[in-house]
């Protein structure tokens, strides 16, 4: 890192074109609240044509194949795992790779290689609700941290995975951690100490253990290598609730709270709010949202069109 001037610092979003239209209110946000920053997207490499006709005006925002983030057997094994009509030339072979697993590995090698010192990861499904710059993202320079102590079942898994990836003894783990932010916030540095520590550990195969695992968690590994591997270098640790930061519509017994969320998105807007893609709420609802919260934000003379 740069050590005589302030990081650079860019948002990194992995998408595919069934998420294109919630992108859409996610690059809206940006334009609103944070112009100008940098946007990094990785999108699987036979949408991105869609997706740079799509925003092709846009010009802090650059669409980066998975081609070229993804080591090349993960990308190959990513697309024979498509669709058929995609991929019925291709012999199906043992290792399968979902979607949700190719983008939490994109994020990881794409953290690796990123031209920034610092990246922000946002979802194609969530939205800044409020105007942020890049200082919003630090505390006396360091980097801010975000996590909690795991408390379901649910990111218990996310942390046992991370440990049973890393090779690390179950026997001697007695405290579980949740990195699951949005946004959640990384270094460069800390996505090479990852690296590292599995060509240390002589973990070659760990991207086939990754897939293995029903609830691995890209940010529980990175915020692993951030604590125990870097020891926190770089970084203010900020321990809270996920709820802190974001607003969030995540699960099915959500749906009937998204008035009432709404509501507290336009009177006191935390910086983010969350609206689950897979939850399969009709695009114009989401939108409908985002509206009312940026006429709250801003002078509607100020918003763009849709």
């Amino acid at each position: 890192m740069n050590t005589s001037a302030a990081p650079s610092i860019c948002f990194v979003t992995p998408s595919y074109v069934g998420d294109i239209d919630q992108f859409s209110i996610l690059r809206r946000s940006i334009n609103l609240f944070a112009p100008g920053f940098p946007h990094l997207a990785i999108v699987q490499t036979e949408d991105c044509d869609k997706f740079r006709r799509r925003f092709h005006g846009e010009s802090q925002l650059k669409i980066i194949p998975t081609a070229e983030v993804l080591p090349k057997a993960v990308e190959l094994h990513r697309r024979k795992s498509g669709p058929k009509w995609f991929t019925g030339k291709f012999k199906h072979g043992r290792l399968l790779i979902k979607g949700w697993h190719a983008q939490q590995l994109a994020k990881i090698f794409a953290l690796a290689n990123s031209p920034y010192d610092d990246v922000v990861f946002l979802d194609s499904d969530v939205f800044l609700c409020r105007p942020l710059d890049r200082s919003y993202f630090y505390i006396d320079g360091l980097l801010k941290l975000f996590r909690c102590r795991a408390t379901n079942a649910e990111s218990i898994d996310f942390d046992i995975s991370t440990h049973e990836i890393l090779g690390n003894p179950l026997h001697e783990i007695t405290v579980l951690w949740d990195y699951i932010f949005h946004p959640a916030c990384f270094r460069k540095a800390t996505a090479l100490a990852l690296l590292e520590e599995f060509r240390l550990r002589k973990r070659s195969t760990w991207v086939r253990r990754f897939l293995a695992q029903k609830r691995p968690s890209e940010y529980n590994l990175l915020g692993y290598a951030a604590t125990a591997v870097e020891r926190g270098a770089g970084y203010h640790l900020i321990e809270s609730s996920p709820s802190d930061v974001h607003h969030s519509i995540r699960f099915p017994e959500d749906r009937v709270r998204l008035a009432e969320e709404l509501e507290k998105m336009k009177e006191n807007p935390k910086p983010f709010a969350l609206i689950q893609s897979t939850l399969g709420l009709p695009f114009s609802q989401i939108a409908d949202v985002f509206d009312q919260v940026a006429e709250a934000g801003l002078a509607p003379s100020t918003l763009p069109a849709a």
